[in-house]
């Protein structure tokens, strides 16, 4: 394996088992063990566990939001971009053993023990989200598709906080069939 792919490897599994068991559980030791190198070959990527998490949280972010860009440019209407943005969440509940969450999610649940560079990047990662579902929102009150009361501004921080927190609840409950039916009531929220 070649030092790129070394380090993607490092990534992927990192994300993985942070998104299944939180920052806080996962260690260099679950990650050699999963790629099959030594703990040192993850410190010369990554010499500390903040470096790896601010690194894969710059990867995440950019993943996430460059499909979002892609959904606010194309030409469908308010609705699908919305539902399209709600497919997000339900593909990572639904990968694995239905036992991943965001990763935004995850970390945001353990920000108290992360590092304060950390904490700010998912505050922007919240924010960067939030932004986006500003400009569905108007979009579908522009085209008179979305008719919810109060501004999209604060309709954008109840959509991305339900979506985050309905995650974690479906984890828990073990109950897909209960988030998708909450995305079709939080559909009907927005079109008022």
């Amino acid at each position: 394996m070649n030092t790129a792919d070394t380090r993607t490897k490092i990534l992927d599994v990192a994300q993985d088992l942070i998104q299944r068991v939180g920052v806080n559980a996962m260690s260099y030791r679950d990650i050699s063990e999963a790629i099959g190198i030594r703990n040192a070959g993850i410190h010369y990527h990554f010499p500390t566990k903040d470096g790896l998490i601010s690194a894969l949280l710059e990867r995440y972010s950019a993943y996430v939001l460059g499909l979002l860009d892609q959904t606010i440019a194309s030409p469908e209407s308010a609705e699908t971009k919305l539902r399209r943005y709600f497919a997000l969440f339900e593909t990572t509940l639904l990968s694995g053993n239905q036992d991943k969450v965001c990763l935004g999610a995850m970390l945001g649940a353990e920000n108290e023990s992360l590092d304060s560079s950390l904490t700010e990047q998912v505050a922007n990662f919240y924010r960067a989200n939030e932004s986006r579902l500003v400009v569905i929102l108007t979009e579908g009150q522009q085209s008179g598709a979305f008719k919810f009361a109060g501004d999209a501004e604060t309709m954008a921080v109840l959509v991305f906080s339900t979506l985050q927190g309905g995650l974690l609840l479906s984890r828990v409950k073990g109950n897909v069939a209960e988030y998708r039916a909450m995305l079709e009531r939080l559909i009907m929220v927005v079109k008022g």
